[in-house]
């Protein structure tokens, strides 16, 4: 794990973190954690790399009071900003779905060096593996699960203090569609392409979102009014959706008609 500890302090993904101050230290450079998000990441680094639970983040980060289902993911989204993490492609915090968070475990600098001891067997071993998981995908008849890209949610309602807000629905999108099964991913092809964006209406910020596939054509598209301050909602319900409509685990059929789930 990327996690050194130290006396009053512990070392996170070149980031010193102290508990008693809630500060992020990187050679010159300071970054202040929120009460919450400092609270949040300190359960995080004590567990050692076990999932700690939604449960566990609203007893100890809230003293156990009752909170909206989105405080968590804001709270999360603010420690990944300051950690320089993604909740796409994650190097730290690591999003379980439906059971909490945990630190991840890392072995990029091991891996550069069994790259560099690796021989002639372990290739040959390796490329067995992946010829077996070829052939297991083509044989055994289960269809890969949909891919979808999620991109930025882009704040476009011209004030910068929807800027954090945008951010925290990005980390509810990834949690809500990966929870229910489609594969997640940051960039590059996929089966959908979802793009959504903060927008304000008649005074009132309104959430977008839209699938498209990977011939540019809209797959699915929907409109929601948002609230100031809170996570839409609408993003659960753009997930429930989404998969009645493209099954995670069947749905590669459908997206292969042009006309299908719109």
């Amino acid at each position: 794990m990327n996690v050194e500890r130290k006396v009053g302090r512990s070392q996170v993904g070149g980031w010193e973190f102290s508990p008693a101050t809630g500060e992020l230290r990187r050679q010159r450079e300071v970054r202040r954690l929120e009460p919450r998000a400092a609270k949040a990441l300190e359960l995080l680094l004590a567990a050692n790399g076990e999932v700690v639970s939604q449960e566990t983040l609203i007893a100890e980060v809230w003293s156990g009071r009752s909170l909206s289902d989105n405080s968590i993911a804001v709270v999360i989204g603010q420690l990944r900003k300051a950690l320089d993490d993604d909740a796409r492609e994650p190097r730290l915090i690591e999003t379980i779905p439906k059971r909490g968070y945990r630190l991840r475990e890392t072995a990029a600098q091991e891996a550069r060096t069994k790259r560099r001891k690796t021989g002639p067997v372990a290739l040959l071993l390796l490329a067995a593996l992946l010829l077996g998981v070829w052939l297991y995908g083509n044989w055994s008849g289960s269809p890969p699960p949909v891919t979808v890209a999620v991109a930025d949610v882009a704040n476009e309602t011209g004030n910068p203090a929807y800027a954090l807000l945008a951010r925290a629905t990005s980390e509810l999108a990834v949690t809500e569609f990966g929870g229910r099964g489609f594969a997640v991913r940051r960039s590059g092809p996929a089966d959908l392409k979802l793009d959504s964006k903060l927008v304000m209406w008649d005074g009132d910020p309104w959430l977008g979102v839209t699938a498209t596939d990977q011939a540019g054509v809209v797959r699915w598209s929907m409109m929601s009014k948002a609230t100031a301050g809170k996570v839409p909602s609408a993003i659960q319900f753009a997930a429930d959706d989404m998969a009645k409509k493209f099954p995670p685990a069947a749905g590669a059929e459908r997206l292969a008609k042009p006309g299908s789930g719109r």
